[in-house]
């Protein structure tokens, strides 16, 4: 499992990215946030990566 920094995110649309510890960009979609939980900006999260249509995805998001 990664960990790292949302470093931004429109909650109005609901996507954004986050920036993991290993220096990577990773696409976050609200449907991949654990149910209960709400992500902000700077947020820690830990979570899974998975291969989208344009690159690395979040998956399993969680706050850490």
């Amino acid at each position: 499992m990664n960990t790292g920094r949302v470093k931004n995110w429109n909650s109005f649309e609901g996507w954004g990215f986050i920036i993991g510890d290993d220096g990577e960009d990773y696409f976050l979609h609200v449907s991949k946030v654990r149910a209960g939980q709400t992500v902000n900006n700077d947020c820690r999260v830990k979570f899974d990566v998975a291969q989208g249509q344009r690159g690395p995805e979040a998956d399993n998001v969680s706050l850490y």
